[in-house]
Parts: C-alpha cells; structure tokens; sequence
C-alpha cells in the first residue's frame, strides 16, 4: 500500500501544483499597481482664448502654489440671463499635499476668487495624458456682504486643462468683466 500512496501523493501534489501555476501567470495576477512618475518642476496649461490657465510646481510628489482661472457661469436672482464670468483661484489651496502612487491628486477647499466665495474641487491626474479639472460652486452668499434689496447671483463652472512639464505662465492682460 506505501506504493499507492505515493503515487496518490505525488497526483495531488502535481495538481496543487498547476494549480498554483495557473493561479500565479493568470492576467491580472500578481501585478503590482503601477506608480506614475512624477519628475520635479513647474506645470501649467493657458488656453488664451477662454482666458483660463493652470500653474502649480511638483516638489518632491508634493504640489505646491496652485494657481487657475476658469470660466464660469453667473445667474443673477433678478436677471433672466446668464452671464460668463472668471473666477481665479489658488491663492488658500491646500499646499504641500502628496500626489498619490496613482498619479491623481483631488484637492477640495472654500475660497473668494473675484469678489465670490467658491467652494473649489481640483483634479490633477499625471499619466499618459496630464489634465486638470476644476470645479467651481459659488453658492448665493446670505450674510452681512450683501445689501438688502441687491440681487444674489449664484454662479458655477467647470474646466479642464491638459498642462505640461516645464511651463511658465506668460503675462496676461487682466480679465474684462
């Protein structure tokens, strides 16, 4: 009988073992999530024709003095029409915050771009393609800034940018209201 359970033993070990095999090289299996590079330097996009722009500088994985400016949509409470507006930001984002083994890095903050109190959602993604997004919410702001009989205005927007290593933000003439 020991030659029987020998065979039976080597049956279930070469089994275990393909199984195994077939585990360890299936697709998928094993791989270790990608890491996107990110080299030290200045970023940014300008679309001049929109009047919208991105600059940030990479330290290190960390972001550092986030700028923008992009388009956004305003509805006053007692105006019909919409009308386009910018609001800029960067001036309170956060600083200093790692950019993660993905490559994207989401950032959210309140802060007053042009005279409105936006809450702001930042998403810079490193990678094949790099692209900003920002999102912009400026809600009608109650409180003591406003007057009484003065309409509220709400606004929002978003916009995307594909920025690039290396970038340097040529002077701008300032945005007409």
């Amino acid at each position: 009988m020991g030659l029987f359970n020998a065979k039976r033993a080597l049956v279930v070990t070469g089994a275990c073992a393909s199984l195994i095999g077939a585990v360890a090289f299936a697709p998928g299996a094993g791989a270790r999530p990608t890491t996107a590079v990110i080299p030290n330097g200045s970023y940014g996009a300008i679309n001049a024709a929109q009047g919208e722009y991105v600059v940030f500088t990479v330290r290190n994985r960390r972001v550092r003095d986030l700028e923008f400016q992009i388009q956004i949509t305003c509805q006053a409470s007692d105006a019909p029409n919409s009308e386009q507006r910018f609001f800029t930001g960067g001036a309170v984002a956060p600083q200093g915050r790692v950019i993660p083994a993905n490559g994207k890095l989401i950032l959210n903050w309140q802060e007053r771009g042009n005279g409105r109190l936006g809450n702001v959602n930042a998403e810079l993604k490193f990678g094949v393609r790099d692209v900003a997004n920002f999102a912009v919410i400026v809600p009608e702001e109650p409180g003591p800034e406003a007057v009484p009989d003065e309409a509220k205005e709400s606004c929002d927007g978003v916009g995307s940018l594909r920025f690039h290593r290396g970038f340097e933000l040529p002077p701008m003439p300032p945005p007409s209201y």
